[in-house]
Protein backbone atom coordinates (compact mmCIF):
# COMPACT_ATOMS: atom_id res chain seq x y z
CA UNK A 1 0.00 0.00 0.00
CA UNK A 2 1.49 3.65 -1.15
CA UNK A 3 1.51 6.04 1.48
CA UNK A 4 1.93 9.76 1.18
CA UNK A 5 5.85 10.07 2.41
CA UNK A 6 7.94 10.90 -0.48
CA UNK A 7 11.81 9.98 -0.81
CA UNK A 8 14.03 12.98 -1.87
CA UNK A 9 17.87 11.99 -3.53
CA UNK A 10 20.09 14.89 -4.86
CA UNK A 11 23.04 13.55 -7.60
CA UNK A 12 25.40 14.73 -9.66
CA UNK A 13 27.92 13.27 -12.26
CA UNK A 14 31.31 14.67 -11.44
CA UNK A 15 32.70 13.41 -14.92
CA UNK A 16 29.82 14.93 -17.21
CA UNK A 17 32.11 16.90 -19.74
CA UNK A 18 29.86 19.40 -19.90
CA UNK A 19 29.23 20.19 -15.85
CA UNK A 20 33.34 19.63 -15.34
CA UNK A 21 33.54 22.73 -18.32
CA UNK A 22 30.67 24.73 -16.05
CA UNK A 23 32.60 23.96 -12.45
CA UNK A 24 35.78 25.43 -14.08
CA UNK A 25 34.19 28.47 -15.39
CA UNK A 26 32.63 29.19 -11.82
CA UNK A 27 35.26 27.53 -9.49
CA UNK A 28 37.60 30.16 -7.89
CA UNK A 29 40.26 29.09 -5.08
CA UNK A 30 38.85 30.50 -2.46
CA UNK A 31 39.83 29.37 1.32
CA UNK A 32 35.83 29.58 2.77
CA UNK A 33 35.15 26.76 -0.13
CA UNK A 34 34.87 23.08 -0.26
CA UNK A 35 34.93 21.89 -3.84
CA UNK A 36 37.22 18.59 -3.13
CA UNK A 37 36.92 15.71 -5.64
CA UNK A 38 35.07 13.21 -2.83
CA UNK A 39 32.24 15.52 -3.34
CA UNK A 40 31.06 14.88 -6.71
CA UNK A 41 33.27 11.68 -7.87
CA UNK A 42 30.58 9.05 -8.92
CA UNK A 43 30.95 5.40 -7.12
CA UNK A 44 28.40 3.87 -9.91
CA UNK A 45 26.18 2.56 -7.28
CA UNK A 46 22.83 5.16 -7.73
CA UNK A 47 20.96 2.04 -8.87
CA UNK A 48 21.28 -0.13 -6.00
CA UNK A 49 20.01 3.03 -4.08
CA UNK A 50 17.05 2.34 -6.16
CA UNK A 51 17.01 -0.97 -5.95
CA UNK A 52 17.20 -1.19 -2.38
CA UNK A 53 13.97 1.56 -2.50
CA UNK A 54 11.73 -0.49 -4.37
CA UNK A 55 12.71 -3.91 -2.42
CA UNK A 56 12.87 -2.37 1.17
CA UNK A 57 10.12 0.39 1.30
CA UNK A 58 7.44 -0.29 -1.57
CA UNK A 59 5.28 1.99 0.11
CA UNK A 60 7.27 5.31 -0.99
CA UNK A 61 4.51 7.20 -3.10
CA UNK A 62 7.15 9.03 -5.22
CA UNK A 63 11.21 9.40 -5.37
CA UNK A 64 12.34 12.77 -6.26
CA UNK A 65 15.53 12.55 -8.10
CA UNK A 66 17.82 15.88 -8.40
CA UNK A 67 20.48 16.87 -10.94
CA UNK A 68 22.04 19.33 -12.57
CA UNK A 69 20.70 18.18 -16.02
CA UNK A 70 22.59 15.18 -16.61
CA UNK A 71 20.88 11.40 -15.90
CA UNK A 72 21.91 8.17 -15.94
CA UNK A 73 21.56 6.03 -19.14
CA UNK A 74 19.31 3.38 -17.55
CA UNK A 75 17.13 5.61 -15.74
CA UNK A 76 13.29 4.90 -16.23
CA UNK A 77 12.38 8.81 -16.66
CA UNK A 78 8.48 7.45 -17.56
CA UNK A 79 8.26 5.42 -14.58
CA UNK A 80 5.24 7.22 -12.79
CA UNK A 81 6.97 6.75 -9.43
CA UNK A 82 9.43 8.70 -10.37
CA UNK A 83 9.83 12.71 -10.53
CA UNK A 84 12.79 14.13 -12.22
CA UNK A 85 13.85 17.84 -11.01
CA UNK A 86 16.41 19.51 -12.42
CA UNK A 87 18.30 22.55 -10.42
CA UNK A 88 16.02 25.21 -12.57
CA UNK A 89 12.76 23.63 -11.79
CA UNK A 90 12.76 24.66 -8.08
CA UNK A 91 16.19 27.22 -7.72
CA UNK A 92 15.64 30.91 -8.75
CA UNK A 93 17.41 31.50 -12.15
CA UNK A 94 19.51 33.74 -10.23
CA UNK A 95 21.40 31.94 -8.24
CA UNK A 96 22.42 29.13 -10.91
CA UNK A 97 24.35 27.13 -11.77
CA UNK A 98 25.40 25.72 -8.45
CA UNK A 99 27.30 23.43 -7.16
CA UNK A 100 26.63 23.25 -3.47
CA UNK A 101 24.30 20.91 -2.14
CA UNK A 102 23.14 23.50 0.71
CA UNK A 103 21.48 25.87 -1.90
CA UNK A 104 19.50 22.75 -3.33
CA UNK A 105 18.93 21.28 0.24
CA UNK A 106 17.09 24.35 1.57
CA UNK A 107 15.16 24.84 -1.27
CA UNK A 108 13.68 21.69 -1.59
CA UNK A 109 10.52 22.35 -0.62
CA UNK A 110 9.60 24.07 -3.49
CA UNK A 111 9.87 20.93 -5.62
CA UNK A 112 6.62 20.66 -7.60
CA UNK A 113 4.17 17.67 -5.84
CA UNK A 114 6.33 16.91 -3.03
CA UNK A 115 4.42 15.52 -0.08
CA UNK A 116 4.32 17.62 3.15
CA UNK A 117 5.93 14.33 4.85
CA UNK A 118 9.35 13.64 2.80
CA UNK A 119 12.49 11.66 3.93
CA UNK A 120 15.95 13.49 2.64
CA UNK A 121 18.58 11.48 1.56
CA UNK A 122 22.24 11.90 0.45
CA UNK A 123 23.54 9.86 -2.83
CA UNK A 124 25.90 7.83 -0.19
CA UNK A 125 22.92 6.98 2.12
CA UNK A 126 21.24 3.53 1.98
CA UNK A 127 18.70 1.24 2.72
CA UNK A 128 19.73 -1.95 3.94
CA UNK A 129 16.78 -4.10 4.73
CA UNK A 130 13.23 -3.87 4.67
CA UNK A 131 12.02 -0.83 6.53
CA UNK A 132 7.78 0.50 7.59
CA UNK A 133 6.78 4.10 7.21
CA UNK A 134 7.03 4.30 10.89
CA UNK A 135 10.63 4.13 11.00
CA UNK A 136 10.58 7.78 9.67
CA UNK A 137 7.08 9.11 10.34
CA UNK A 138 4.83 8.34 13.58
CA UNK A 139 1.38 10.22 14.48
CA UNK A 140 2.54 12.31 11.26
CA UNK A 141 5.53 13.48 13.09
CA UNK A 142 9.30 12.60 11.50
CA UNK A 143 11.20 10.10 13.98
CA UNK A 144 14.45 11.62 15.32
CA UNK A 145 16.56 11.37 18.71
CA UNK A 146 16.89 14.61 20.32
CA UNK A 147 20.92 14.17 22.18
CA UNK A 148 22.37 17.40 23.10
CA UNK A 149 26.06 17.47 22.15
CA UNK A 150 29.05 20.01 21.64
CA UNK A 151 30.08 20.52 18.22
CA UNK A 152 33.43 19.31 17.29
CA UNK A 153 36.15 20.45 14.65
CA UNK A 154 36.11 19.44 11.42
CA UNK A 155 34.88 20.41 7.65
CA UNK A 156 30.87 21.58 8.49
CA UNK A 157 31.63 22.71 12.00
CA UNK A 158 31.32 26.01 11.07
CA UNK A 159 28.14 25.52 8.91
CA UNK A 160 26.58 23.36 11.74
CA UNK A 161 27.11 26.18 14.39
CA UNK A 162 25.60 28.23 11.77
CA UNK A 163 22.62 26.63 12.01
CA UNK A 164 22.73 26.32 15.52
CA UNK A 165 22.92 30.14 15.88
CA UNK A 166 19.44 30.49 14.38
CA UNK A 167 18.07 28.05 16.73
CA UNK A 168 19.23 30.17 19.47
CA UNK A 169 17.93 33.00 18.90
CA UNK A 170 14.44 31.17 18.00
CA UNK A 171 14.77 29.03 20.96
CA UNK A 172 14.77 29.40 24.60
CA UNK A 173 16.59 25.69 25.31
CA UNK A 174 15.61 25.06 28.80
CA UNK A 175 12.12 26.29 27.97
CA UNK A 176 12.43 23.95 24.85
CA UNK A 177 13.02 20.71 27.03
CA UNK A 178 11.26 21.49 29.53
CA UNK A 179 7.85 21.38 27.62
CA UNK A 180 8.87 17.90 25.95
CA UNK A 181 11.16 16.05 28.48
CA UNK A 182 9.88 12.87 27.55
CA UNK A 183 10.95 13.40 23.84
CA UNK A 184 14.97 14.49 25.42
CA UNK A 185 14.90 11.38 27.68
CA UNK A 186 13.33 9.17 25.96
CA UNK A 187 13.84 5.00 26.91
CA UNK A 188 14.10 4.86 22.74
CA UNK A 189 17.74 6.71 23.23
CA UNK A 190 20.69 4.86 24.65
CA UNK A 191 21.77 5.56 28.29
CA UNK A 192 25.17 6.99 27.09
CA UNK A 193 22.89 9.14 25.06
CA UNK A 194 20.91 11.06 27.83
CA UNK A 195 23.53 11.04 30.06
CA UNK A 196 25.34 13.09 27.39
CA UNK A 197 22.54 15.54 27.11
CA UNK A 198 22.30 15.42 31.14
CA UNK A 199 25.44 16.58 31.21
CA UNK A 200 25.01 19.58 28.74
CA UNK A 201 21.65 20.58 30.82
CA UNK A 202 23.53 23.39 33.05
CA UNK A 203 23.84 25.22 29.54
CA UNK A 204 21.37 27.97 29.06
CA UNK A 205 21.78 27.77 25.22
CA UNK A 206 21.92 24.92 22.37
CA UNK A 207 25.27 23.85 22.50
CA UNK A 208 24.68 21.89 19.59
CA UNK A 209 22.71 18.23 18.49
CA UNK A 210 23.71 15.09 17.70
CA UNK A 211 23.86 14.59 14.28
CA UNK A 212 22.89 10.61 12.76
CA UNK A 213 24.00 11.49 9.25
CA UNK A 214 21.22 9.09 8.05
CA UNK A 215 18.11 9.82 6.01
CA UNK A 216 16.18 12.44 7.25
CA UNK A 217 12.44 13.06 7.65
CA UNK A 218 11.07 16.48 7.38
CA UNK A 219 7.98 18.45 6.91
CA UNK A 220 7.96 20.68 4.39
CA UNK A 221 5.86 23.37 6.12
CA UNK A 222 8.77 23.51 8.60
CA UNK A 223 10.90 24.36 5.05
CA UNK A 224 8.42 27.16 4.69
CA UNK A 225 7.28 28.11 8.32
CA UNK A 226 11.93 29.23 8.46
CA UNK A 227 11.85 30.59 4.95
CA UNK A 228 9.00 33.11 6.14
CA UNK A 229 10.91 33.60 9.38
CA UNK A 230 13.65 33.76 8.88
CA UNK A 231 14.33 34.67 4.75
CA UNK A 232 17.31 37.20 5.66
CA UNK A 233 19.94 35.15 6.94
CA UNK A 234 19.22 31.97 4.52
CA UNK A 235 19.37 34.18 1.00
CA UNK A 236 22.90 34.23 1.89
CA UNK A 237 23.77 30.57 1.28
CA UNK A 238 21.81 30.77 -1.88
CA UNK A 239 24.16 33.20 -3.32
CA UNK A 240 27.21 31.12 -3.23
CA UNK A 241 27.61 28.49 -5.56
CA UNK A 242 30.11 26.10 -3.83
CA UNK A 243 29.96 24.97 -0.22
CA UNK A 244 31.14 27.71 2.20
CA UNK A 245 31.80 27.74 5.78
CA UNK A 246 29.39 31.02 5.80
CA UNK A 247 26.45 28.67 4.67
CA UNK A 248 23.28 27.30 6.41
CA UNK A 249 22.08 23.98 5.88
CA UNK A 250 18.90 21.55 5.86
CA UNK A 251 20.31 20.51 9.30
CA UNK A 252 18.76 23.95 10.31
CA UNK A 253 15.33 22.42 9.74
CA UNK A 254 15.99 19.22 11.42
CA UNK A 255 16.63 20.93 14.30
CA UNK A 256 14.08 23.13 14.35
CA UNK A 257 12.24 20.23 14.51
CA UNK A 258 13.74 19.30 18.37
CA UNK A 259 13.90 22.51 19.32
CA UNK A 260 9.85 22.77 18.98
CA UNK A 261 9.19 18.71 19.61
CA UNK A 262 8.07 18.28 16.38
CA UNK A 263 9.39 15.24 15.93
CA UNK A 264 8.51 11.30 17.32
CA UNK A 265 11.25 9.47 19.40
CA UNK A 266 13.20 6.67 17.72
CA UNK A 267 16.54 4.71 18.10
CA UNK A 268 19.59 4.85 15.51
CA UNK A 269 20.75 1.50 16.60
CA UNK A 270 19.61 0.10 13.64
CA UNK A 271 22.13 2.33 11.36
CA UNK A 272 25.91 2.73 10.34
CA UNK A 273 27.98 5.42 9.63
CA UNK A 274 31.07 4.54 7.50
CA UNK A 275 34.04 6.60 6.26
CA UNK A 276 35.09 4.34 2.85
CA UNK A 277 38.46 3.13 3.24
CA UNK A 278 40.83 0.97 2.27
CA UNK A 279 41.19 -1.06 5.64
CA UNK A 280 37.34 -1.22 6.09
CA UNK A 281 35.55 -1.96 2.67
CA UNK A 282 35.86 -5.84 3.83
CA UNK A 283 33.91 -5.06 7.10
CA UNK A 284 31.30 -2.63 5.22
CA UNK A 285 31.07 -5.71 2.25
CA UNK A 286 30.03 -7.91 5.15
CA UNK A 287 27.00 -6.08 6.82
CA UNK A 288 25.69 -4.92 3.42
CA UNK A 289 25.87 -8.89 2.19
CA UNK A 290 23.98 -9.70 6.04
CA UNK A 291 21.16 -6.86 6.02
CA UNK A 292 22.69 -5.65 9.28
CA UNK A 293 21.57 -2.46 9.22
CA UNK A 294 17.76 -0.96 8.10
CA UNK A 295 19.78 2.12 7.03
CA UNK A 296 23.55 3.27 6.30
CA UNK A 297 25.71 5.81 5.18
CA UNK A 298 29.23 5.75 3.12
CA UNK A 299 30.84 9.05 3.14
CA UNK A 300 33.53 8.68 0.63
CA UNK A 301 37.32 9.89 1.58
CA UNK A 302 40.24 11.71 -0.90
CA UNK A 303 42.38 9.29 1.25
CA UNK A 304 41.04 6.30 -0.49
CA UNK A 305 44.61 4.86 -2.00
CA UNK A 306 42.78 2.30 -4.46
CA UNK A 307 39.65 4.15 -5.77
CA UNK A 308 38.60 1.08 -8.15
CA UNK A 309 39.25 -2.14 -5.65
CA UNK A 310 37.62 -0.01 -3.22
CA UNK A 311 34.80 0.24 -5.97
CA UNK A 312 34.74 -2.58 -7.27
CA UNK A 313 34.62 -4.47 -3.82
CA UNK A 314 31.29 -1.78 -2.68
CA UNK A 315 29.38 -2.47 -6.29
CA UNK A 316 30.15 -6.76 -5.46
CA UNK A 317 28.09 -5.85 -2.28
CA UNK A 318 25.34 -4.30 -3.38
CA UNK A 319 24.80 -6.71 -6.31
CA UNK A 320 24.84 -9.63 -4.04
CA UNK A 321 21.89 -8.44 -1.81
CA UNK A 322 20.27 -6.07 -5.18
CA UNK A 323 20.80 -8.48 -7.98
CA UNK A 324 18.06 -8.06 -10.19
CA UNK A 325 17.02 -4.93 -11.89
CA UNK A 326 13.66 -2.46 -10.51
CA UNK A 327 11.31 -0.28 -12.15
CA UNK A 328 13.26 2.61 -12.07
CA UNK A 329 15.47 0.95 -14.21
CA UNK A 330 15.25 0.99 -18.08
Amino acid sequence: MKTDIDFVIPWVDGSDPEWLKEFARYHTADKYIDASPSRYRDWDYLRYWFRAVERFAPWVRRVHFITWGHLPQWLNIGYPNLNVVRHEDFIPHEYLPVFSSHPIELLMHHIKGLSERFVYFNDDMFLGRPVTPDRFFRCGLPCDTARLGAIAAGSISHIIMNNVEIINCRHDKKKAIKRHPGKWFNRRYSAIDMFKTLTLMPWDFFPGFKDPHMPQPFLRSTFEKLWTEEKEKLFGTLSRRFRSLLDHSQYLMRYEQLATGCFAPVSYRDTRLDLLGDENIDEICSYIQTYKYAMFCLNDSDAIKDFEKVKKQLLAAFEYILPEKCNYEL
